[in-house]
């Protein structure tokens, strides 16, 4: 049955006021994208078959402040342009803002606004029933795309302060936020329009930076290295959704993972990109990894699904402790013990104030409190592998490291090796070895928190290495290396203890007395030790 005139003009009118008034239905009907890899039919129409995205619109609609941490080519940023458009062209007033870290970023972002509204099918909304695009197109300095009948405008701004402080917008749509080097600023201006009630959408691939303090609700931490767990418990709405709310900066976040996509699921699809691409980009990108660093990891061996212990891990009775220690401005010591060929690494000291009165007091406290059965029998129980650089004399106060350790209490001090290769080497040892009751490096989680991000790739080579001479390449010198020092020095000290058998050990008993338990003796002796 044909419709007349009047009729079509009217059924149009009550579509076009049904999208006004419904946006997932707008994105469903009206939304088509650009996907400039694909080898044909690039132009692509909204994927509303995926369920997440009907979710984050869901959330969108209901919350002011969202902000969406997520794997690589989810269709957020596309999803989010579309709301943000739909408010602009469908309410009065509407002044909405695409912030990105370049003002060529944020103009890619308008264009994007400006490509969804060309492609509106007209068979779905009129032209005539639509704004009116001021001087047909969007302009490029500014990126802007204006509708002066209904006095709403959508601009993009380049992330940081200063731009941010001359507008008060009814939105804020912050794209890639993590990789914005003045992403505070930005914050901060952002203020007024936040406190009046504003929208805003931050959505990001994961990396250091202020984004994550905002994710983790950590906006007044001093650095980084607070732990990656929200402050409430989370909802899981569905698979590769994880969603909390910030009891303070009130942000709503969601955890967006690729596997919230039906057809990423599954190995093959994780195989085929990771093999695709360096590691270190894979787990920035794609999973739920906050570390991205310009070098390549010192240790690429390292596995966190084959190293890390959950939860803390027993100290052996009857086996030494054996310490690793890096002196310098921000000393470090790490307590490991060697059970039989394998090396586990059990609790890591750091003192930032540079000294090392303080950490090797705090340390010896520590086996008073914990091991004393250990320091009875010093000379055995307790090995101590140092930096060289430590029996040197300070010109300040001419004592060496040394004397200061031998001081607090420890006894049985010995240098570790100078060359770095010899070091890492000393490391790498143990990681690449697997034996029948585990493998050959061992580390605690929840003891050594810094050792282990720097396992993750913080512990990292230069950008430039490959311009140094092989033989003068070493990592980057910041809060990863003086920890990795330590257990380069422990690591290589284990090898050699191992290697020439010289540990005599007295087997602490439980009642304080001195005699060793036979089954002690045992053990001791089958993992190689002359006792």
């Amino acid at each position: 049955m044909l419709l007349t005139e009047p009729e079509k003009a009217r059924y149009q009118l009550r579509m076009r006021n049904a999208y006004a008034n419904d946006p997932w239905l707008f994105q469903t009907n009206c939304v088509f994208t650009l996907n400039q890899i694909a080898q044909e039919n690039a132009v692509q129409p909204f994927p509303s078959y995926l369920d997440y995205l009907k979710f984050l619109t869901e959330l969108w609609l209901s919350e002011t402040l969202v902000c969406t941490a997520k794997s690589r080519r989810m269709f957020c940023s596309w999803n989010f342009i579309s709301l943000y458009l739909h408010d602009t062209i469908f309410r009065e007033g509407r002044f909405n803002a695409f912030v990105s870290k370049k003002e060529d970023d944020a103009g890619d972002l308008i264009g994007r606004a400006e490509f969804i509204f060309r492609n509106i099918p007209t068979w779905q909304i009129p032209k005539a029933l639509l704004p009116t695009l001021k001087n047909g197109k969007m302009s490029k300095q500014p990126p802007l795309m204006e509708f002066e009948e209904i006095n709403s405008k959508l601009q993009g701004i380049p992330s940081g302060g200063d731009q941010l402080r001359q507008f008060t917008l009814s939105g804020i749509l912050g794209d890639e936020a993590a990789f914005w080097d003045d992403a505070q600023n930005f914050y901060s201006a952002s203020k007024p329009t936040l406190d009046g009630g504003g929208r805003m959408t931050l959505i990001s691939s994961r990396s250091p930076g202020f984004f994550k303090k905002i994710v983790f609700d950590q906006l007044d931490a001093q650095d980084l290295s607070f732990k990656e767990v929200p402050p409430v418990p989370v909802k899981n709405p569905m698979e590769g959704v994880k969603v909390w709310r910030n009891p303070r900066n009130k942000f709503v976040v969601v955890d967006l993972h690729y596997t919230a996509n039906p057809e990423k699921r599954g190995d093959a699809w994780r195989e085929a990109i990771k093999q695709s691409m360096p590691r270190k980009d894979f787990e920035q990108e794609y999973e739920s990894s906050w570390s991205t660093y310009d070098g390549k990891p010192v240790y690429g061996d390292y596995n966190k699904n084959i190293h890390l212990r959950k939860g803390k891990m027993d100290i052996e009775p009857g086996s030494p402790l054996l310490f690793g220690v890096d002196f310098g401005l921000s000393p470090a010591m790490l307590m490991t013990q060697m059970i039989g060929r394998r090396l586990k690494l059990h609790k890591e000291f750091i003192e930032s104030d540079g000294s090392i009165d303080k950490l090797g007091s705090v340390v010896w406290r520590y086996l008073e409190v914990n091991f004393l059965n250990w320091i009875h029998h010093i000379d055995d129980m307790i090995y101590v592998f140092v930096d060289p650089a430590g029996f040197q004399r300070s010109q300040a106060d001419s004592r060496t490291c040394i004397d200061v350790l031998h001081k607090i209490g420890f006894k049985n001090i010995r240098p570790g090796p100078i060359g770095w290769e010899v070091r890492r080497k000393g490391v790498e040892d143990y990681l690449i070895k697997t034996y029948g009751e585990g493998p050959g490096l061992e580390i605690c989680e929840e003891e050594c928190p810094l050792l282990v991000e720097g396992f993750g790739g913080g512990y990292r080579y230069p950008e430039k290495a490959i311009e140094i001479e092989p033989t003068k390449i070493t990592p980057v010198k910041d809060k990863y290396s003086h920890i990795h020092d330590a257990l380069q020095m422990v690591a290589s000290g284990a090898t050699t203890l191992r290697r020439v058998h010289t540990i005599n050990i007295a087997t602490p008993s439980y009642n304080f007395g001195n005699s060793v338990p036979d089954q002690a003796q045992e053990r001791l002796k089958r993992e190689g030790y002359n006792v």
